[in-house]
């Protein structure tokens, strides 16, 4: 079982479409070749370097081809016709990242400022994030890396929760993205990385001592409160008749597993949202056949969702086992211990969540811009 979901936009066939590749030939339909592509990069970097010293230059030149050669692959996957190149906006913002690689000799810098630039190139038109991300541009090379680190860290784990369904797999994708994201580094400790932050507008501080986040094991239920339900007692007659009615409608009956949270017990692990709940058959010749539910299956799954997936969000032991398989998981008992420590709260600003996402999605390019 599998949730599907699939989405089409149809365009206007208009003589609109006509007149737009008149006006903006070579950005529309042709777009700019690579070589142009780096050209523009070129006469950019040449207007942010004219009041350098040849010293400066000659060091500035290496750091900046970093970046050039970083941005480019992410830029042509995005969008092969490379057309954004030719907005102007657009190229006073190549121009900011380029003066901040120039300033940087860290080299994860570089894929930070290219990770940056496809970004503001994704949200289009809209200039909060837009700005954000600019301004985002201007701190790379100011930023520590502990600080980086730790921001990151508090934005993927109030932003960033398992599509799976299954509990330990859920829990093993978190594992593993926290994984990355430390890198093997520590995560910072104190007040200063805090202060850090603040200074650079990433974040702003609360009040010292009145302000704190929520312990972990209070949050992370919340969180993942779609794993907290009531599940059904194995080798129950109730169950004996849910797997019957699934026989009985041909649905699979792989659908029902074990329930982590409780012993002996079982439950569902599929969406409630009937629409998005698919049966995958094997045809063989490595054919698959992917189904929508029929209005019998339909009816029949509403029924076992409305025994096996009841909320339980406010049980107290089901959110307690919860918590103790997180800790079965080394980096998501690393992180709950230092979240538990952090002494202050503070909120993440749309500096931040730009400096965030490009730090996340560069170590682990399969997760999502949440801006």
């Amino acid at each position: 079982m599998e949730i599907s979901k699939q989405s089409q936009n149809a365009g206007d066939n208009s003589t609109q479409m006509q007149a737009g590749t008149i006006n903006n030939y070579y950005t529309t339909v042709t777009g700019i070749d690579e070589a142009r592509a780096r050209m523009i990069c070129q006469e950019e970097y040449a207007i942010a370097r004219q009041n350098w010293t040849s010293e400066a230059t000659a060091i500035a030149d290496n750091r900046v081809h970093q970046l050039e050669d970083k941005l480019m692959p992410k830029m042509i996957a995005y969008d092969n016709t490379l057309k954004i190149f030719a907005d102007p906006d657009f190229q006073f913002t190549l121009r900011q990242a380029q003066i901040s690689a120039a300033s940087s000799e860290r080299e994860s810098d570089y894929e930070m400022l290219s990770e940056l630039l496809l970004h503001r190139v994704e949200q289009g038109d809209n200039r909060e994030r837009r700005l954000g991300i600019r301004k985002a541009i201007e701190v790379v090379n100011q930023i520590t890396d502990e600080a980086l680190i730790g921001l990151t860290m508090v934005y993927v784990i109030s932003k960033f929760s398992p599509v799976s369904l299954d509990v330990k797999i859920g829990m093993s994708v978190l594992d593993n993205l926290y994984g990355k994201i430390l890198d093997g580094n520590k995560l910072p400790v104190g007040e200063n990385w805090m202060e850090h932050l603040d200074l650079l507008s990433a974040v702003r501080l609360g009040t010292k001592g009145i302000n704190t986040f929520k312990k972990l094991e209070e949050y992370m239920p919340s969180m993942l409160s779609y794993y907290l339900v009531s599940g059904l007692e194995d080798n129950s007659e109730k169950l004996t008749e849910i797997k019957h009615d699934f026989m009985q409608c041909g649905i699979p009956q792989n659908c029902i597993v074990p329930y982590p949270l409780k012993q002996n017990y079982v439950y569902l692990n599929v969406t409630s949202k009937l629409e998005d709940i698919t049966i995958t058959k094997e045809l063989g010749n490595g054919i698959i056949l992917k189904m929508k539910l029929n209005e019998q299956q339909k009816e029949t799954m509403s029924k076992a969702i409305s025994i096996l997936k009841k909320d339980e969000s406010n049980n107290i032991s089901l959110k307690n086992k919860l918590m103790e398989i997180w800790d079965t998981y080394p980096n998501l008992k690393l992180v709950k211990e230092w979240w538990n420590e952090l002494p202050c709260h503070f909120i993440i600003t749309p500096v931040g969540v730009a400096l965030a996402n490009a730090y996340a999605h560069g170590k682990d390019s399969s997760v999502p811009c949440l801006y």
